[in-house]
């Protein structure tokens, strides 16, 4: 195993870049440990809208990868620390970005867990950018139910944009336990099946993967929809995670009086 691989299950092991709502936030958007790596424009973005109206941000990685080392003790533990500082906030419900996390969550946390993309459809939030042509990957996590999936293509305009449901990029625990040449393989085959179109992902992870393989059509479809232009940013994406833990918009505005 390569030391690259053993440094990044230390730092999910013990995210150093924790913050969570200080104020009591009953819903709570836990946008993951990729999605502020990769994209940190519209990860600003969002951090407004949920600044905005009402809802807390909860920087924190769920620990999924995790699972196949130490038994899951590390995991499990993950997962305790998470509970524990949701209940601190008096979070009863937390949107997630990222497919990992949304499928895991939902099965082990004792709030409801939504997606990110119901929660702007609640917030009257309006589509402000085209997807045009090219493929959607769908991710391993949404492959068996395609839940992620249907509330995209049901809310907002992907008129045009084709599905690509087989492959995966790599990072999959099962696979990236195997070592960065399975996961590098893997990845490249999606990328070709892909073509030479956009190659739309809803998993900011997919995308990094995607990136650092040198297949430059990649697009997350959450920043498209924002309207903003921004490509996965695997170079910094160390140091993008690492600015969250400062960011001040994790408790939302005081309500005007």
């Amino acid at each position: 195993m390569s030391g690259g691989f053993s440094l990044d299950r230390l730092e999910k092991a013990h995210y150093p870049f924790k913050r969570y709502p200080k104020t009591r936030c009953e819903t709570v958007l836990f946008p993951g440990c990729a999605f502020p790596s990769q994209f940190p424009q519209a990860m600003d973005r969002l951090a407004d809208i949920c600044s905005r109206n009402g809802i807390g941000i909860a920087y924190d990685c769920c620990g999924v990868s995790l699972k196949p080392y130490k038994g899951g003790a590390d995991a499990r533990r993950v997962l305790d620390s998470i509970a524990k500082r949701l209940a601190r906030c008096g979070c009863k419900r937390i949107a997630c970005m990222c497919p990992n996390c949304y499928y895991y969550l939902r099965e082990h946390l004792d709030v409801e867990v939504i997606s990110t993309y119901q929660l702007l459809v609640e917030l009257g939030v309006a589509q402000d950018g085209a997807l045009d042509g090219g493929v959607m990957f769908v991710p391993c996590p949404d492959r068996k139910e395609r839940l992620l999936e249907g509330q995209i293509r049901g809310s907002f305009d992907l008129e045009g944009v084709g599905t690509l449901a087989k492959g995966c990029c790599g990072l999959r625990p099962d696979i990236f336990a195997k070592g960065p040449e399975l996961a590098a393989k893997c990845g490249r085959g999606v990328a070709a099946a892909a073509g030479d179109g956009p190659l739309y992902v809803y998993c900011a992870s997919c995308a990094g993967q995607f990136k650092r393989l040198g297949y430059g059509g990649v697009r997350h479809v959450l920043p498209a929809l924002l309207g903003v232009d921004e490509e996965p940013d695997a170079a910094h994406a160390i140091l993008n995670r690492a600015k969250r833990k400062f960011d001040k918009r994790s408790d939302p505005e005081k309500p005007r009086v």
